[in-house]
């Protein structure tokens, strides 16, 4: 009978070590440049899956003005594939550079391809990010949107739709500030509906009760906010997401 408990003692040490649970954790390693780590983009979606008790660990590998096929090619000191190699990740997002898919297509297949495979082999389920058009030219998104719809679909990738969420919320409220003053880089208020696009896309949870400010503990444990939006437009960019996830975008079977 002794034996017995200690067995038992010994297993529901083993069940609730960190170990254990850090096994249930979605990690998720996310690819690309500024308009990942503009805001603290991997940092908000981790903390927004906190709040609604989903256990999740973001991380990066990020460079500004960075295509994949610089992530590839290990440029800029960028060591991607080795991170892809050395830890094991559940889902890896990959973002290219906002205009590679105009300037350079070819890259933007070829070296799109090359990352989705190699996040396969290593047991991970690729993501694609697709990105914006700038804030001057909304014409320049019907290239952009083409371009990751042909990747996803030729490679039966999940597409995270967030260019389209962007369109949207401009289209029905043109005075909504999604951009930096610079015209191309997300201001918070479009990190905050990038994010809520990234959480409800990665753990097929609402967004409805994300709250209006995100926050994390700094290294005293002191509070520190990452994101805050004034409720009336937290709802309306929450609505957004919500409408694209019941159409069903971002869904494709490989056409091979």
């Amino acid at each position: 009978m002794k034996n017995r408990y200690i067995v038992l003692w010994v297993f529901l040490l083993l069940v609730s070590s960190p170990l254990s649970a850090q096994n249930d954790t979605l990690k998720v390693l996310f690819v690309g440049n500024s308009y990942t780590y503009f805001w603290n983009l991997p940092q908000v979606v981790e903390e927004m899956a906190k709040t609604q008790d989903f256990p999740m660990i973001a991380r990066q590998s990020t460079e500004g003005g960075t295509s994949l096929e610089q992530h590839w090619k290990g440029e800029k000191d960028l060591e991607t594939i080795s991170i892809i190699k050395s830890q094991q990740w559940d889902i890896i997002v990959f973002q290219n550079h906002s205009m590679s898919s105009i300037n350079n297509p070819e890259s933007f297949m070829e070296y799109g391809k090359k990352f989705i495979e190699l996040a396969r082999e290593q047991g991970a389920e690729p993501y694609l990010y697709m990105t914006w058009a700038r804030e001057a030219n909304p014409m320049m998104f019907d290239t952009i949107q083409k371009a990751y719809k042909k990747l996803a679909e030729e490679t039966g990738t999940k597409l995270v739709p967030v260019g389209e969420a962007w369109q949207m919320a401009r289209q029905n409220n043109p005075d909504i500030d999604l951009f930096d003053p610079d015209g191309t880089h997300p201001s918070p208020t479009g990190t905050y509906l990038t994010a809520c696009m990234f959480f409800n896309q990665l753990t097929g949870l609402p967004v409805d009760d994300i709250p209006k400010r995100i926050k994390t503990s700094d290294r005293n444990g002191q509070k520190l906010y990452l994101m805050i939006q004034p409720q009336l437009q937290a709802d309306y960019l929450q609505a957004i997401v919500m409408e694209i996830a019941k159409s069903g975008k971002g869904e494709y079977e490989s056409s091979k």
